[in-house]
Order: structure tokens, then sequence, then C-alpha cells
């Protein structure tokens, strides 16, 4: 049991007395119907996602971090739904009858939240390093760039979660009577004293500098590089081809059909990522009480969020669109145990991975080795 100080103990001020009558349906759509939607799917296909890259064919540095960005993406949502039920039924300042409830929102929210998408961000940049040393810099570096996957892959999310610890100051609870004589409840606020101190100013623009704008312009140069070698080596390929047989030409069709799907993934995810991280650094750097109770505000709000959530759901779809070899392994693993025999499914061959090691010296990534960016940003802020 909780001891509040009677004088501490005042009348509640509900949201919905002051706020505009156009605010409310915009909840019920956007944090009630499309958002819960998306999350929906998003958590069944990160949950193939790591099924799949969890296969015996799924092998090699790349996978390593596209597991680890998939099981962060899968706790982000999970993590977001909690955010989308509070703004929807206890709006912002919420109305909790007990105080595990309102701890949870005032002080772990966002900091669960935004730490699991910035190990996310960690995740995937290290597999973009990772495929810009392979595919760029050939025979270079004898060992990864980022040093032993695994153990690379254990730290991330320590040393994240380390750096977002302050944020779970940045709410606070306190206690309100609905009417006077009535039963106490526990509302969240945001820690003043915290939020306006120098340090919390300082902290607020570094977390958004490292785990959002540098990621951006990182991911983005390294991508675009990783665009003009692999285009290089595709017509040098080209070339080549033209003095072979007819025989031939079926297999070069599909293999150029395959690095042009790869090119445009490249470029579609980077695209994806700019326009899912803008809104959110404006919205994490701008979010206050004060802004709430603007309704233009809470459509940009809304508008932020969706698209974060949309950017770490799409992922698992964006690999069966672009990878022949995650397919066929989806495939494979839905068959079983319920498929034909092992000799039927031959017909669905298992490829090898060929994911560039960091000390290969091909120039060709194959097109598995592309994981959708996610952001940056919180999606329940």
């Amino acid at each position: 049991m909780i001891d509040v100080n009677a004088s501490d103990i005042h009348i509640c001020q509900i949201v919905g007395d002051n706020e505009d009558p156009r605010i409310p349906p915009l909840r019920q759509i956007s944090y009630g119907i499309v958002i819960p939607t998306i999350c929906c799917l998003g958590i069944i296909g990160n949950i193939l996602n790591l099924v799949v890259l969890t296969r015996r064919n799924m092998r090699g540095t790349a996978y390593i971090y596209m597991r680890g960005y998939s099981a962060a993406a899968l706790l982000a949502i999970i993590f977001f739904i909690p955010f989308a039920l509070r703004v929807l039924i206890h709006k912002d300042t919420g109305q909790w009858n007990s105080w595990p409830p309102a701890f949870y929102h005032a002080h772990f929210e966002l900091f669960l939240g935004n730490a699991c998408l910035g190990v996310g961000v960690m995740m995937l940049l290290a597999l973009t390093i990772e495929r810009y040393v392979s595919v760029c810099r050939p025979g270079k570096y004898t060992r990864p760039l980022c040093g032993p996957p695994h153990l690379t892959v254990s730290l991330i999310p320590l040393a994240t979660f380390l750096v977002y610890l302050p944020s779970a100051f940045r709410g606070e609870i306190t206690t309100c009577l609905v009417t006077p004589g009535g039963s106490l409840i526990y509302q969240k606020r945001d820690n003043l004293s915290f939020m306006h101190s120098v340090f919390y100013q300082i902290y607020k623009v570094v977390l958004e500098v490292v785990f959002k704008v540098a990621p951006t312009i990182l991911l983005a140069a390294f991508n675009l590089r990783i665009m003009i070698v692999y285009r290089r080596s595709c017509e040098r390929r080209r070339r080549m081809t033209l003095s072979r047989t007819v025989s031939g030409g079926d297999e070069d069709t599909r293999t150029f059909a395959e690095e042009r799907r790869l090119v445009m993934l490249l470029g579609s995810t980077s695209i994806l990522f700019i326009v899912c991280v803008t809104p959110m650094v404006i919205l994490n750097v701008t979010l206050a009480d004060s802004n709430l109770v603007l309704y233009p505000y809470q459509v940009f709000r809304a508008l932020a969020n969706l698209l974060e959530v949309i950017n770490y759901s799409t992922t698992f779809y964006i690999y069966c669109l672009f990878s022949e070899d995650f397919r066929n392994t989806l495939i494979r693993t839905l068959q079983w145990p319920w498929g034909k025999s092992s000799s039927d499914s031959r017909r669905i061959p298992i490829k090898r991975s060929t994911i560039p090691r960091p000390t290969t010296t091909t120039t060709t990534p194959p097109p598995t080795t592309i994981a959708t960016p996610g952001h940056l940003a919180r999606a329940s802020v």
C-alpha cells in the first residue's frame, strides 16, 4: 500500500474536459483501429522472420544481425501496445486505480520502447557496415569490422538500454480525487524539474543525434555506395555474358532480374528509413504536455507513430518480396512437418547462403543481405 500525504491530494484534471473535440475520434481511428491492425501484422511477420532466419541454411554474419534486428522490432511492437491502449483509454495523463500500472506508464513505457528501437537501429547499422566492407572493401579486413557478431549482438542491447536509462525519469506519478470525498486515482505527468534541467536538454539532443540523425546519414551513405559498386559489378557481368551461348540466356535473365530487385530494395529501404525517421525526430524533441492539447500536434503525433509502426512491421513482407532464398526457406519451413516426403520436397530447393563474409573478395552481394531500416525513433511517444 502506498502512503499518500493528504495535503498532496487534489481534484483530478481530466483531459477530456478541455481538449479539442476532434481529438477523441482521431484516437479511435488511429490508436483503436489502424495501428493495432498494423501491430498484429508486424508481430506475425517478425515471428516468422525469426523462424526463417534461424534455419540451418541461414548462416553467416548478416543473418546474425538480421535476427537481432527482428527480435528488437518484435519487442518494440509489443511494447507499443500498452502505449496505444493508454492513449486510447486513459488518454495522455492516465487515470488508474492502482499504483503498478501508473508506475509502468510513467517510467517504463517510453524507456522500454525507445531502447528496443535503439537496439534495432544499432543492429541495422552494424549489418550495413559489414555489408559495406564485404562489397566495397573486399579482402581488406580478415575479421568482421564490428567484432565477433555474437558478442556484438549481445553488447548492443546492454549498451543501448544503459544509454536510454535516464529517459525512465522523465515522468512522475501524481495522486488525485475524481470528486471531493471520492476514490483515489493515479495519473502520470512530466517531471518538469528533470526535463527542464540542463542535463536532460543536452541528453535528449545527443540521443536524437546518436540514434536517429547520425544513423540516417550513415545508412544513406553506405547504401548509396553499395548501390554504385553493385551496379558497376552488374554492368561488368552483363558485358561478359554477351559472348555466351543462347542456352544460358534464361539463367542470365533471372540473375539480372534478381540484381534489379536488390538495387530497388536498397533504394526503397533507404527512402523508407528517411521518411519514417524525420517525423519522429521532430516529435521526440517537441513532445510535452502543453502540446498534447493541440489537435494539429495530435495529428502529427499519430502520423509519426503510424509511420514508425509500419516501418518495423513490414520487414518480413519486404524480405518475401525481394529475396528468393528467404521465400524458399519460408515455404520449406511452413511445409514441415506437414509437407510431402523428402523426395518430393526437393522441388523447392534450399539455397546455401551466399552472403559475403567480411573476408570475401566478391563484389556482388546476394539479395538476402538486405535488412529493412527500422527506426530510429520511438513509435510510442
